[in-house]
């Protein structure tokens, strides 16, 4: 069952060669069985410890806390601040800085962190004396937390001018990242699991952080994170660099202890109350409240896709196969304050998210989820890359590795893109209109000035009638707007609809695709 979210894999034969291969692995395994955490120096180490323990019993992390930050609500948590000029690494001049989070509140986990300083791996112990209380009264006895509930990383002031916070770990496997121009929005996590598919939903942890010691100058922060949970383990590595392109290179080994329903590799939450297609409006003094307006997908040899996101009082589970992925994100295309009026969420100025894959990312399909919502509070989009095949064994591991940028837009080459997507009556009838805007794009057609594209129509998983379809320029944008009408009879409930527009047999746009329900 999938949880609404707070804000705040290749398969050997079995042959001969592959039993050769898995008595390797549980060599390397066995080797590394007194692996510690202080043994981890780089990312083969701790596939290492992963690998030892995928094949031990699951043991949950401790939430035991001392009863005051036990009882910490949220008010109270936030008045806990970490003292600035004693960040992690501060000694190190301009380089990246790491400051901690003070367990409490949700947050109730304490991780271990360690420095990695080339020779030795050290442990960073939990220390009081790095908060400022303000003026919550803490009793005389009170025990420290086992260490801290997440970090955060400052960049150098090379990258701004000034030192900022682009980078953030904390909860589950939650991480989210801004640019030099975009503030919070979409959460990504290291992996999903049971998402989707019966059995309940898993959150496994980031448990333990390893941070490699940064040198000044120096492009990226290198972190290392072990990933536990009832089912699964796994060795993460993230290279971070900040700019108008936040930039993440993620390297990852997974292994399962068990068998899953449902693994999701690259997902990300976000949140889309109602926007321009949305219909009935909450009401709500804002014309649109989301986090993110669609997801983006390319396939090799295949279409350019922008799916709008919309909700209704049913999940929504959508699968695009493919078995050669080029890429996938959510985005938030909608930059104009006019369509928002949010002055403090600021949702105009959110980040997108592109994920580009480098290696395991085979044949599979990409997952979209959207859940109902009253509000804005709670994440309700969940976008992830599902494997066609995942291991069947603790002892095979599962590497994928891709580039993952946070960024104002990942541009469809030069195609027309989708820049708005609306829905409604027509007048004096119960027949749909659809109204979806593209944008002129980079194609150089040579057409005269009155030419308009070709539109091409498609519905299917249900019974409708298309009434009409044309295109006509849009002297507002400089693009094209496309419009159809759909005789949807009452018996349908479900339809899968598809647009793009065409010279002769060449697209030049993207491909609108959109779910409608009853």
């Amino acid at each position: 069952m999938l949880a609404l979210l707070p804000r705040s894999s290749m398969i050997a034969p079995r042959s001969s060669g592959f039993l050769i291969l898995s008595l390797c692995t549980v060599c390397l395994v066995s080797k590394a069985a007194d692996l510690t955490a202080t043994d981890v120096t780089d990312f083969e180490s701790l596939q290492n410890l992963a690998a030892q323990l995928a094949l031990k019993p699951y043991e949950a992390p401790s939430q035991e806390l001392d009863p005051f930050f036990e009882g910490l609500k949220y008010d109270g948590h936030r008045k806990i601040r970490f003292i600035e000029d004693k960040a992690l690494y501060s000694d190190l001049g301009e380089s990246y800085r790491v400051e901690f989070f003070h367990p409490g509140w949700m947050f109730k986990k304490p991780v271990g962190f360690y420095n990695v300083d080339g020779v030795t791996t050290s442990t960073v112990p939990f220390d009081r004396s790095l908060f400022d209380y303000g003026d919550l009264k803490l009793p005389e006895v009170i025990k420290n937390p086992n260490g801290y509930a997440g970090f955060r990383v400052l960049a150098p002031p090379a990258f701004l001018g000034k030192r900022f916070e682009f980078m953030v770990f904390m909860g589950a496997s939650y991480y989210r990242a801004v640019t030099t121009e975009l503030g919070y929005g979409i959460s990504a996590r290291g992996v999903a699991v049971n998402t989707i598919g019966g059995k309940p939903e898993e959150f496994p942890d980031f448990t333990q952080f390893w941070f490699r010691q940064p040198k000044p100058g120096e492009k990226y922060f290198r972190v290392l994170a072990l990933l536990n949970g009832p089912s699964i383990t796994g060795a993460y590595q993230f290279d971070a660099s900040p700019g108008k392109t936040t930039d993440m290179i993620v390297k990852a080994t997974l292994y399962l202890r068990k068998p899953v329903e449902m693994l999701g590799i690259a997902p990300f939450s976000s949140m889309f109350w109602f926007g321009e297609n949305s219909y009935p409006k909450p009401y709500d003094f804002r014309p649109e409240v989301h986090d993110s307006d669609g997801l983006q997908m390319e396939f090799e040899g295949g279409p350019s896709i922008w799916r709008p996101l919309d909700v209704s009082h049913d999940l929504r589970l959508s699968l695009f196969e493919t078995e050669k992925l080029k890429g996938f994100g959510l985005a938030e295309r909608d930059r104009d304050f006019n369509n928002f009026q949010d002055l403090e969420a600021m949702y105009h100025r959110r980040p997108a998210v592109w994920v580009e894959p480098i290696q395991g990312f085979n044949k599979g399909a990409v997952a979209l989820v959207e859940l109902s919502t009253g509000e804005e509070t709670w994440d309700n989009i969940v976008a992830m890359w599902k494997p066609a095949e995942l291991p069947k064994t603790p002892t095979e591991p599962l590497n994928f590795e891709y580039r993952l940028a946070w960024l104002e837009e990942h541009l469809p080459g030069l195609l027309c893109k989708v820049i708005s997507s609306r829905r409604g009556f027509v007048m004096k009838s119960d027949d749909h209109e659809y109204i979806v805007d593209f944008n002129k794009g980079g194609l150089n057609l040579k057409k005269p000035d009155d030419w308009v594209p070709s539109l091409d129509v498609v519905v299917s998983n249900g019974d409708a009638k298309i009434l009409d379809k044309r295109v006509m320029y849009n002297q507002e944008t400089g693009g094209w707007r496309a419009f159809f009408k759909l005789d949807v009879p009452e018996k349908t409930n479900l339809l899968e609809l598809m647009c793009e527009m065409k010279d002769g047999d060449k697209v030049i746009s993207e491909r609108w695709m959109y779910q409608w329900r009853r």
